[in-house]
């Protein structure tokens, strides 16, 4: 697998803390991409029509993007249990959104 990625993006950092965490930081290659809002880099484009990092693409040719859908998808692949079942699922995904939000207005000031 393949992740799109910037170090300087937020939401790349949260998606590689995940793979920290899981302990598979090398089972993805991370594919460093210049982009800005105006100026999509085209590799990334080609990947996910947004033009949006991070993207992940899968050894089967899909690409995930969004840091939340990439971050469940990992952590389901490798069992890592980070995200909860039915139990405190939702109350979970609404944490992530807040951090999201948080991490979204940030990028904005700059």
């Amino acid at each position: 697998m393949q992740l799109f990625h910037s170090p300087s993006s937020p939401f790349v950092r949260k998606v590689v803390v995940l793979l920290h965490e899981l302990e598979k930081v090398d089972a993805v290659e991370l594919i460093t991409i210049t982009t800005t809002a105006f100026a999509s880099d085209t590799t990334l484009k080609a990947a996910n029509p947004l033009g949006k990092l991070p993207a992940l693409q899968r050894d089967d040719g899909i690409t995930l993007y969004d840091s939340r859908v990439i971050t469940a998808y990992l952590d389901d692949l490798w069992g890592g249990g980070l995200y909860p079942g039915k139990s405190g699922r939702w109350e979970t995904l609404t944490l992530e959104a807040t951090g999201d939000g948080i991490m979204d207005s940030a990028v904005s000031l700059a």
